[in-house]
């Protein structure tokens, strides 16, 4: 298990974090619910979700966040995590990049089997 310091979201992930939780709708919220109880379980272990092929991580991420590397973890509904581990300083950083329900995965990665 290989620790982070701390998780920082992009301003879409806190977007779609802030959708999830004000949404009276029950799957929304039981989305937010693991989002939050995911965080103590990345920071122990920031390798926690599946790893996404260098060469399959999608150009318009790579290009819109610079990443060099992609996680993704499942999230109720269908929904996903996708998050990229940065060093500033020595610290490993989570940076959550996007929150995403299946049509805007599926998009990115096609035909991709989950």
């Amino acid at each position: 298990m290989i620790p982070a310091a701390r998780i920082k979201l992009s301003a879409r992930a806190a977007e779609s974090l802030d959708t999830l939780e004000s949404s009276s709708d029950p799957n929304s919220k039981a989305i937010a619910k693991r989002i939050h109880v995911l965080k103590p379980l990345l920071l122990a272990d920031c390798l926690r979700g599946e790893v996404v092929r260098k060469s399959a991580i999608p150009t318009t991420l790579r290009a819109g966040y610079g990443i060099e590397n992609l996680y993704v973890e499942d999230l109720p509904g269908f929904w996903r995590l996708l998050y990229t581990i940065v060093k500033i300083d020595g610290d490993r950083i989570i940076v959550v990049i996007e929150i995403v329900d299946h049509r805007a995965y599926d998009k990115w990665f096609p035909g991709r089997k989950r």
